[in-house]
């Protein structure tokens, strides 16, 4: 069994612990957290050790792994004490908030010799597994169109409960980078890197500093092009929508769900089913199932165990980071930004 420790006690943090419970390869032993209060009432609940400060988690030896669940703009200083005190790592998504922090990130994994993993969860899920070998098959023929679309929904409660969320310090931005990123990462993950951005971001909801309602247009180093569009601020939040395009055959997936898969010619594969979305989460931060995080950590767990890379590393979680702050350089700059 792989001991973990829990950095930050947040609402998340109770996935993780789950998580890596029912992986059955790993267990979480102590916990710490800036919160004294959410601290001894979360290592209550899980019969953890708590730690009276990250330095004394990190000192203890028995620990191989921390799991970062504290606020995006932190992610990046606790990523590289935890690797200098030489422990693998599991952070939840956005990797950092800054390029620039993912170059140090990735050097600091590099010289320390430490396995990360960022939870993309929905890269596990089988619809996406799906579809990505289907668009690599060819079987939409040239793709032209390649859209996300999260319109969601986020209460002022929502940003008025915490002191990091909403704020350019300690949620890296806002709509784009925090609800935003899983549908970026996917985005990648099916169609490759992204040549250039054009973007428009606007608060227009709620007294936040970053952006609640947010547009871009990409072009992708394969010639597709696309829409990126995310917003916390319509009513009442609609699920997250991908939509690819070929001149041979679209797909339309509502959260982890395929509504629609039509070809010009030929037969659907035989292990494509289409249904109906029953997630959520576009309304609820918190509604969604556990099955995503479990497939993180069975992979993350594994690859320690067999000296394997994990499928989300330091540097496929860079490459969303790279995109979404090219598309604020670009809101803001007014012009389209091209990446390396």
């Amino acid at each position: 069994m792989i001991n973990c420790g829990i950095m930050g006690t947040g609402s998340i943090a109770n996935w993780h612990v789950k998580a890596i419970r029912e992986t059955g390869l790993g267990q979480v032993i102590g916990a710490y957290s800036q919160s004294s209060d959410s601290l001894l009432s979360f290592c209550e609940k899980y019969m953890l050790k708590p730690y009276k400060t990250y330095d004394d988690m990190l000192a203890d030896k028995s620990i191989q792994v921390i799991c970062i669940c504290t606020p995006s703009g932190l992610h990046y200083e606790h990523i590289i004490k935890a690797a200098k005190a030489k422990k693998h790592i599991v952070v939840e998504k956005p990797m950092a908030i800054s390029s620039e922090q993912c170059d140090l990130i990735i050097s600091t994994l590099e010289k320390y010799q430490v396995t990360l993993a960022v939870a993309y969860q929905s890269r596990f899920n089988e619809t996406f597994i799906k579809v990505k070998r289907a668009i690599n098959e060819g079987v939409f023929g040239n793709i032209m169109f390649a859209d996300v679309y999260m319109k969601f929904h986020r209460s002022s409660d929502y940003y008025e409960s915490s002191k990091w969320k909403g704020t350019w310090k300690l949620d890296g931005g806002g709509a784009l980078m925090n609800q935003g990123s899983h549908g970026v990462d996917l985005l990648l993950y099916l169609l490759g890197d992204v040549n250039s951005v054009f973007g428009r971001c606007k608060t227009l909801k709620h007294n936040i500093e970053v952006d609640d309602t947010t547009v871009a247009s990409i072009e992708f180093k394969n010639g597709a092009i696309g829409v990126i569009q995310v917003s916390t601020s319509i009513y009442p939040g609609l699920p997250r929508k991908i939509m690819i395009h070929g001149d041979k055959g679209s797909v339309v997936i509502e959260e982890d769900t395929i509504i629609s898969f039509e070809l010009k010619e030929g037969i659907i594969p035989e292990d494509i089913k289409s249904g109906e979305n029953d997630d959520f989460s576009a309304s609820d931060p918190f509604d969604f199932t556990i099955e995503g995080h479990i497939a993180v950590y069975n992979n993350f767990l594994s690859c320690l165990n067999n000296s394997e890379t994990p499928i989300i590393n330091q540097y496929e979680g860079r490459r969303s980071i790279d995109v979404i702050t090219a598309i604020y350089k670009s809101a803001k700059e007014h012009k389209e930004v091209f990446l390396k």
